[in-house]
């Protein structure tokens, strides 16, 4: 095996490095064999593609552009038949592949990084397809909410004008005024015909909002002969607000405007495949921590965590999947299906652990827990930092 590329001493350039290493291991010598009889570099015989003295990789600069980039697509997306058995391998046999991975068994893996970006490219691809950003105007016609036509907004009582102001669509506009006037006319003939079948309704119902308004004048006259005190919270005027407290009730303001909320919506669900990358060396710290017993180093804790996640969305896009052909196999199938597949995705992080470090089955399920509690709280901190970001910049 080559030496291992230079690389940053940061935990994701450690991660590159490794991926690199597993990458030079499974390139197929048949199709990436050496240009040259001697390395450029150092001038070492070459008996592969990679020099086994410098480590540096032979290939010739006489290409076209297009032979390039084809062949970096290749690097990037061939995974031969061993993807599909990582696979299998990686969802259903906690921590294996790992433990192959840390025992030296690296050619017939897919390298980990490359192995993580490619799923967590699907993975994003289907939450954004799947995520539909919230529609803050929502129509409520039914006969129980009379007041302002059972219109809402964020589940508030609206008029007319504020929803049409709020949507500020032409199309909406007239389809919503065409909906209102059919739902009035069809309360109007439903009224007139059961007036026709029970005209005492009326009359029991009027009795009755006569005795609530004599009960509400009488408690208001109660009253109004007891001592009220009413405090007003007094508004601090503008000229002793400091810049930050005007910029943030500034921000608090072009926050409320629905327009802005779905952008910040929208916003934050692009951020979250940056977020998980950021936290994503946490959780490898982590793991060195509570099992530093084991004598790994953090790059052995970082495969490990590459792979935990990479797991993480395999098994949500497959859940789902599964979930959704259950539908189809009987009633109520979907509720065990789903159940399952949750209960194997908390079950797998305390087998994944037992395999890879070996300890007693209290011992690995105290630490999982206080594995998962970390992380929990790690990811909840990533979530407000990505919203206050998020609310600053928009």
């Amino acid at each position: 095996m080559p030496d291992l590329p230079p690389s940053s001493s940061s935990p994701l350039g450690d991660a590159l490095a490794a991926d690199a290493v597993v990458a030079q291991a499974t390139d197929s010598p048949g199709h990436h064999g050496p240009v040259h009889t001697h390395c450029e570099n150092c001038g070492t015989k070459l008996d592969g593609p990679f020099c086994h003295k410098c480590g540096q990789h032979d290939f010739d600069v006489h290409r076209s552009f297009g032979h390039m980039f084809l062949e970096a697509l290749e690097n990037i997306f061939h995974f031969d038949g061993k993807f599909f058995t990582n696979l299998v391998t990686l969802l259903f046999r906690p921590g294996r592949l790992t433990a192959a991975f840390n025992a030296g068994k690296r050619a017939s893996q897919v390298p980990p990084f490359r192995l993580y970006i490619f799923t967590a490219f699907f993975f994003f691809f289907y939450v954004f397809s799947t995520t539909k950003t919230p529609d803050l105007v929502k129509m409520d016609l039914s006969p129980d909410r009379a007041l302002n036509a059972g219109l809402t907004i964020d589940g508030q009582p609206a008029t007319l004008e504020q929803v049409l102001k709020a949507r500020n669509d032409p199309v909406y506009a007239e389809e919503l005024k065409r909906k209102l006037a059919a739902d009035l006319a069809q309360r109007g003939a439903d009224a007139a015909e059961q007036g026709k079948h029970d005209s005492r309704a009326v009359d029991r119902l009027r009795e009755f909002s006569d005795k609530l308004a004599a009960e509400a004048r009488a408690k208001r006259a109660a009253e109004a002969n007891q001592p009220h005190l009413s405090i007003k919270p007094l508004d601090k005027p503008a000229a002793e607000q400091t810049d930050l407290e005007r910029w943030l009730e500034e921000r608090g303001r072009h926050a409320m405007d629905p327009e802005v909320q779905r952008e910040i919506a929208h916003a934050f669900i692009v951020a979250l495949p940056k977020m998980m990358l950021f936290c994503l060396p946490f959780f490898a710290l982590y793991t060195r921590v509570l099992f530093r017993k084991s004598g790994q180093v953090y790059l052995q804790h970082l495969i490990t965590a590459l792979h935990f996640h990479t797991f993480i969305f395999l098994w949500v896009m497959f859940r789902d999947g599964w979930v959704f052909l259950a539908r189809f196999a009987g009633i109520g199938l979907q509720g065990w299906v789903q159940l399952a597949c949750n209960a194997w995705l908390a079950v797998y992080p305390l087998l994944m652990l037992r395999r890879l470090f070996a300890n007693s089955w209290p011992w690995t399920f105290a630490k999982t827990f206080t594995l998962a509690l970390c992380y929990v709280v790690t990811l909840g901190a990533a979530f407000f930092v990505t919203a206050i970001i998020l609310f600053v910049l928009l």
